[in-house]
């Protein structure tokens, strides 16, 4: 009886290895920078809160290119220690995750002036169904605007791979 049971564990192990797995991860392991100009790129929605499309570059300096833009909210959450909880979709409209969301949400103000993080929570396009973390601190910051580096961690499922199960690009079953 015990051959019985090893002989059908090892087939599950040999199929599902054959089988592959329906969600293979792929890392995405990158740094990218946040500019947040005060006056240009947001705008409040009532008492503490603002609507924003912050630049997300390549690069910390002026001459870097503008991959795409970081669009959500963020909302003064906490008056006393002076802290935003920010919910954004970082977009990218350029390069190798062009069409590409990732879903991102925490807290950023006065953090003890170090590093914060942020929780990425989902992802659309080649970022399908990411998750992961965004390491962050400030890098410069005057009366205008301040800049974001940011380390990005992430693990996400191929566009290809759920496409490729049978599904249509719209998700859905033929």
């Amino acid at each position: 009886m015990a051959s019985y049971y090893a002989i059908a564990l090892l087939s599950m192990l040999a199929f599902s290895i054959s089988a592959g797995h329906a969600l293979d991860c792929e890392k995405l392991q990158t740094t990218l920078y946040i500019q947040q100009r005060y006056s240009q790129d947001q705008r409040p929605v009532g008492t503490d809160t603002a609507a924003i499309n912050w630049l997300i570059k390549d690069g910390p300096d002026a001459a870097a290119n503008t991959t795409g833009h970081a669009e959500g909210l963020t909302i003064h959450a906490n008056l006393a220690k002076n802290t935003w909880v920010t919910i954004m979709d970082m977009v990218f409209e350029s390069g190798s995750l062009n069409g590409s969301t990732l879903k991102v949400m925490g807290l950023h103000g006065a953090m003890n002036g170090g590093p914060g993080q942020w929780s990425v929570m989902g992802g659309t396009g080649e970022l399908t169904m990411a998750r992961g973390i965004i390491n962050y601190r400030i890098i410069q910051e005057d009366s205008a605007s301040r800049i974001f580096e940011t380390n990005i961690y992430v693990f996400y499922t191929r566009k290809e791979t759920i496409v490729g199960s049978g599904a249509t690009e719209n998700g859905l079953k033929p």
